[in-house]
């Protein structure tokens, strides 16, 4: 039978077949369809950065981490991935900079990377602070797998 990987979620085990993983990405334009897109996660709690690379990686995702706002910025620079997953609450207060840099990226045009923060603040209080983030925003605690199909959706929406 086909490879098939065995991961939990909310609502009880469920099968993911390798096929419909390259099925979901092939679906991406643009890319090189035999490397998995790339992630930068870019999270300082080490609880939440060993969840997100489970499910990312169990989903087929190449994953970069990063626990500062800095180290983040470096990254984008250097090695552009195709998403981003951010905390807006990282110890060197530059959440809001690396946010600010995705939106110009947007804005400019640019449909690559998309992006979905993750914060402890709930939405108001993230919106009043950053501006509407829409399907962009998650509060945490969070569904690892929701946060995996909201980027699955923006990859494809973005091809």
């Amino acid at each position: 039978p086909g490879a098939r990987s065995r991961f939990p979620n909310s609502r009880g085990w469920r099968l993911v077949s390798k096929d419909t993983r390259e099925r979901r990405f092939n679906q991406m334009d643009g890319r090189d369809r035999n490397t998995p897109p790339r992630v930068l996660v870019v999270e300082d709690d080490q609880g939440v950065t060993r969840m997100l690379r489970f499910s990312l990686r169990s989903a087929g995702f190449d994953i970069t981490e990063s626990t500062t706002g800095q180290e983040a910025l470096t990254i984008l620079d250097r090695k552009r991935p195709e998403a981003v997953v951010l905390d807006l609450g990282l110890p060197d207060g530059k959440g809001g900079e690396v946010l600010n840099r995705l939106l110009r990226g947007e804005q400019q045009g640019n449909s690559l990377p998309v992006w979905v923060v993750i914060s402890a603040l709930d939405r108001e209080e993230a919106a009043r602070r950053y501006g509407p983030l829409g399907s962009h925003f998650l509060s945490k605690p969070f569904d690892p797998w929701d946060l995996v199909r909201t980027l699955e959706q923006l990859l494809i929406s973005a091809s």
